[in-house]
């Protein structure tokens, strides 16, 4: 989060982070097991799956700054330039083959439209070959990268008025 802040709003958030200073702990806990998965949980969604969910997720918000920085995590983990650049394209439908198509789709819809999210679309998922396990870190995914951009839009904001 202090990254994607920049120096000086992450010296401002500081400030603020210093009356809970577990919760800063607590978010990169909560993040290195979002993002470095063990290995049952990366078997069935893999880093690079997982980046290109929060590339996905960031890109609906227009958070460059952190879609950027899951642009790079996407790389290091191995995803492919074009995958990241469709990622990105949010006023696209996904198009690719059965698995990526149903993931991104939902991300999709569970980031704009939640509400009209079904029983429908968690068959969808099943049966494009994601686990149950598989389903609940694409949630994770999707719910910590949107978290992250409130916090950060928070943190910016009362580092500013600070």
């Amino acid at each position: 989060i202090d990254t994607i802040l920049g120096a000086k709003s992450a010296a401002s958030a500081a400030s603020l982070r210093a009356g809970k200073p577990e919760l800063a702990v607590q978010m990169q806990a909560y993040y290195d097991a979002v993002f470095i998965p063990a290995p049952d949980s990366a078997r069935q969604l893999s880093p690079s799956e997982r980046c290109l969910i929060a590339i996905r997720t960031a890109s609906h918000s227009r958070s460059a700054p952190i879609v950027d920085w899951y642009e790079a995590r996407a790389r290091e983990s191995g995803a492919e330039e074009t995958s990241i650049a469709k990622a990105k394209m949010v006023s696209d439908p996904w198009n690719g083959d059965r698995r990526s198509t149903a993931i991104m789709r939902h991300v999709d819809l569970i980031v704009t439209r939640p509400v009209d999210s079904s029983q429908e679309d968690m068959s969808a998922l099943l049966d494009a070959g994601l686990t149950p396990g598989g389903i609940v870190a694409l949630s994770q995914v999707v719910a910590y990268v949107s978290y992250q951009i409130r916090l950060i839009a928070t943190l910016r904001a009362l580092g500013e008025n600070a």
